[in-house]
Order: C-alpha cells, then structure tokens, then sequence
C-alpha cells in the first residue's frame, strides 16, 4: 500500500471571532494545496482513498486532493485524524483500509509527524510543514482480521509547497 501523508494548508488564526475546528484555508493555504497536488498527481499513482479529519482546514485540503488527484473521487472524513487522536487506532484504520492500494490521509501536527516516524520505526521525530506530503510504502501482513506491517515503511518521498521533491528521509527531515 502506498500511504500520503497530507498535512492541511496554511489556515486563519484562531481568534474570539473563530474556533479552532472552524479554522479555513487562507488564499495562500489553498494555492500551495493545489501545487503540491498537481505534483502528486504527476508524480505517482493517484490515491484511492482519501481519509480525513473533519476540522474545516482539514476536509478543505482533502476536498481539493479528492478532486485534482483522488482516482475514484472517495473521501471519508474520520474522527481519528482530528489532534489528540489515538495514534495505535489511527495505524489500525489506515491499515485497514489497505485494499484500496493508494491512501492519502489528511490531518494536523503532532499526530502525523508520529505517525510517519511511528510507521519508518525511527526514533527522531517528524514535523510536517503546513501543505506537505510524506509517501510512504507499507509492507502489510495478509491478516485479515490483525493487519499489522511486515517491516517498517520505506520512505518514497516528501513534498514541501515551493520547493523541490526530496527522495531521501534524511534531507526531508534535516534539523529536526
């Protein structure tokens, strides 16, 4: 399975005015979006799935993922990607999922930086940057009712709105 890790867009502040949930993408937040997607597009197989947290910022970039570069256009919004999740849970779901071949998962910081370093099996953790993406490959065990990875993931690549695809874990997540 190959799994994206999409972190949502630049979003306004929070404020009295709005609720962190309520909180939507600026101009800037949806313009690198659609720049990173257009790339993922072009640069690999298109996701499947798209899962997401229900957050305003979150299901806004899942919506223009699902539809510049979702294949089958299907977006699920769940309760496990929203900040504070359960990080065993959310591994589960997406392993899970792993019949739809090309997952993209939309979410916040510090819940998929965990996951990402959770999935690599490394031990120095992980911040995406506002509006990236993190491909990984999951070798998935044939356990129906227990998937679990066979190994760790294999870092594919990571993408950074204005700047170049980086194909090595080590410069993507340099002075971390």
């Amino acid at each position: 399975m190959i799994l994206y890790v999409l972190r949502h867009g630049e979003a306004v502040e929070g404020s009295d005015g709005i609720i962190d949930e309520w909180r939507y993408l600026t101009e800037q937040g949806r313009a690198d979006i659609n720049k990173v997607i257009e790339r993922i597009a072009d640069h690999g197989h298109k996701p499947r799935l798209i899962l997401s947290s229900p957050l305003v910022r979150a299901a806004q970039t899942a919506e223009i993922a699902a539809r510049r570069a979702c294949r089958k256009n299907r977006t699920i919004i769940t309760f496990l990607l929203q900040p504070g999740s359960d990080l065993d849970e959310l591994t589960l779901h997406i392993l899970q999922n792993k019949d739809a071949k090309r997952v993209m998962i939309v979410g916040h910081e510090p819940l998929l930086g965990s996951l990402v370093a959770a999935l690599l099996d490394t031990r120095d953790p992980v911040a995406l940057k506002k509006g990236s993406c993190v491909a990984l490959e999951l070798d998935i065990n044939k356990d129906v009712t227990n998937p679990a990875l066979e190994k760790p993931a294999t870092f594919l690549w990571y993408i950074v709105p204005g700047k170049k695809i980086m194909k090595s874990p080590k410069k993507a997540f340099a002075g971390q």
